[in-house]
């Protein structure tokens, strides 16, 4: 029997060629928020990974001591990378404590809720890592150093 003709070469056929969607039509900005929600997950993971495997490969201390001599050798790019760090990290966790939300109660899953709790997460994403970019822990006294 012939092979089954793709769905593309049938709507040729029929003169209604497949839309082009993503290519003509406008995301929304609830769209953009869920998948923003999807990017920084893999993010995270990667940045997760990364770190997993850069003690694996140069021992224990290798991660902290590369990030103090980082530190040393330029402190004003600390607060910038420590933004960069959280933002994903944090809009990931919101993001996702919506979403189990709506999974969970079906409440506010309408468009207008939506649009507003994806203006709200990218607020307090930028508020909450802003917060852990100025935040600085206590120097560590000496004689906890021994």
């Amino acid at each position: 029997t012939p092979a089954k003709p793709s769905y593309t070469k049938r709507m040729d056929k029929t003169g209604r060629p497949v839309s082009p969607h993503l290519t003509i039509y406008r995301l929304p900005l609830i769209a953009w928020s869920s998948v923003t929600v999807r990017i920084t997950g893999v993010i995270g993971s990667a940045m997760v990974f990364g770190i997993a495997g850069a003690t694996i490969l140069g021992g224990g201390d290798f991660v902290s001591d590369t990030v103090q001599m980082g530190v040393a050798a330029n402190p004003m790019v600390v607060p910038v990378a420590k933004f960069a760090i959280a933002w994903p990290l944090t809009y990931h966790w919101l993001g996702n404590m919506r979403h189990m939300y709506w999974d969970l109660t079906a409440k506010g899953f309408n468009n207008i809720t939506m649009l507003h709790t994806s203006y709200g997460i990218v607020a307090a994403t930028t508020a909450i890592s802003a917060g852990f970019a100025l935040y600085s822990l206590p120097a560590r006294s000496r004689e906890s150093k021994k």
